[in-house]
C-alpha cells in the first residue's frame, strides 16, 4: 500500500465544510502536509482538521498530482480544475 495515502493532513473549516476546493498544498520541512482553500478568512486553526490524504483523493481526486510533491514545496492553483503551480518554501 501506499505509504503516503495513510499520512494525515491538516485541512481548513473550509475544506472539511465542503465549502471551497483546495487551492493551497503545503509539504512542510517537518513532512507534515497541510491541505487550504487558499483564502485568508481563516479564524483559527482550532477549527482546522487532521483527514487522511486517501479521505481528501476520494474528496477531490483533482489533487493526485501533488501526492509527490516534495518536501518543503508548495503546489497552489486558482481553482479546483486549474493548473498547479509549484514553488520551494524557504527556510
Amino acid at each position: 500500500m501506499n505509504k503516503l495515502k495513510e499520512l494525515g493532513v491538516t485541512v481548513c473549516e473550509h475544506i472539511v465544510a465542503n465549502i471551497r476546493p483546495i487551492k493551497l498544498v503545503v509539504h512542510n520541512h517537518d513532512n507534515t502536509w497541510e491541505c487550504m482553500c487558499g483564502e485568508i478568512d481563516h479564524h483559527d486553526f482550532i477549527d482546522s482538521k487532521v483527514i487522511g490524504l486517501n479521505h481528501l483523493i476520494e474528496f477531490d481526486n483533482s489533487i493526485l498530482p501533488i501526492k509527490q510533491l516534495p518536501v518543503g514545496c508548495v503546489a497552489e492553483r486558482k481553482a479546483k480544475n486549474a493548473q498547479w503551480k509549484y514553488y520551494i518554501i524557504e527556510e
